[in-house]
């Protein structure tokens, strides 16, 4: 594991933790800001984590594969 993907697997769980938080939020507070930044932060990690899990080739055609 190169050490970007170990990175944007920490960044990718953190946000998907702090956007667990946010929502736990909006559920004790019933505020609608902590709903928005809620599900803002858990696509984040979310998408984060996909790319991380996923990148297993070269991105583009033509390009060499570095593991």
């Amino acid at each position: 594991m190169t050490g970007r993907r170990a990175a944007a697997l920490v960044f990718g769980l953190l946000a998907l933790t702090a956007g667990g938080l946010q929502l736990w939020a909006f559920a004790a507070g019933d505020s609608p800001r902590h709903l928005v930044l809620g599900l803002f932060a858990a696509s984040v990690g979310l998408s984060v984590l996909a790319v991380a899990v996923s990148r297993r080739g070269p991105r583009w055609p033509g390009e060499r594969f570095r593991p």
